[in-house]
């Protein structure tokens, strides 16, 4: 039988006692417990930031995260993206395919960018290797992207989307540790009382506030501080 241990809520964020203050009110968490593929997880000993969209099924119990990034810079050859490092640490991983988030999640684009490398030395950024980029400047949101094709030959159709459509925010920050071979995370779907702080987040775009609206997520966003 293997062994590990299964590691929920490492107390990450010392400075506000181990739940990230992004939360002003009492956020609702939805009943029962989900679990998170370990291979969705950040690298030890990084960790998934409270605030984190995700996508929770709630019939097969499934959290999928959804990662963003802002953009710092892209250099001169256009295949380096400097991005800003959330204070939880590097989260990209090589392998992981980006797209910029655009105004309709729903909207397929052509521009992948895969990362090759990652130099992850810097305290407040991380830089990307990607293949060639265009349309992303400083400012704009990137986020995980999921390739499908449909159809055979000179009928197929490949869409680049957006990971999942998120239906939730993540509770507390959560770590994987080294040994463990599953993972609950609780995910929460409404904080109206009071706001949302979003700059102590994992970066937001309009397009997907309003996915969130959409599945019936109710939160009141602040830029405060």
């Amino acid at each position: 039988m293997r062994t590990g241990t299964i590691n929920n809520y490492i107390k990450f964020s010392k400075n506000f006692g181990g739940v990230r203050k992004c939360y002003e009110g009492k956020p609702t968490i939805a009943v029962g417990g989900f679990s998170c593929d370990p291979e969705l997880m950040p690298a030890y000993p990084n960790v998934m930031a409270a605030g984190t969209l995700v996508y929770a099924d709630e019939q097969a119990r499934t959290i999928v995260p959804l990662y963003t990034f802002k953009v710092k810079s892209v250099d001169s050859t256009n295949s380096k993206i400097t991005i800003e490092k959330y204070e939880t640490g590097t989260i990209a991983k090589v392998g992981m395919k980006l797209i910029a988030v655009g105004d309709d999640l729903t909207q397929s684009t052509t521009n992948v960018y895969t990362v090759s490398a990652i130099d992850s030395s810097a305290d407040d950024v991380d830089v990307l290797t990607v293949d060639a980029v265009t349309g992303v400047t400083e400012g704009t949101v990137l986020a995980e992207c999921v390739t499908t094709t449909t159809g055979e030959g000179n009928d197929a159709v490949t869409t680049n989307l957006v990971k999942v459509i998120p239906n939730g925010l993540t509770y507390c920050d959560n770590v994987l540790d080294p040994d463990a071979y599953a993972i609950d995370i609780d995910y929460i779907w409404n904080c109206m009382e009071k706001p949302v702080l979003e700059r102590r987040m994992p970066p937001l775009t309009a397009s997907l506030k309003k996915a969130l609206r959409d599945n019936e997520c109710y939160f009141r966003f602040s830029n405060r501080k």
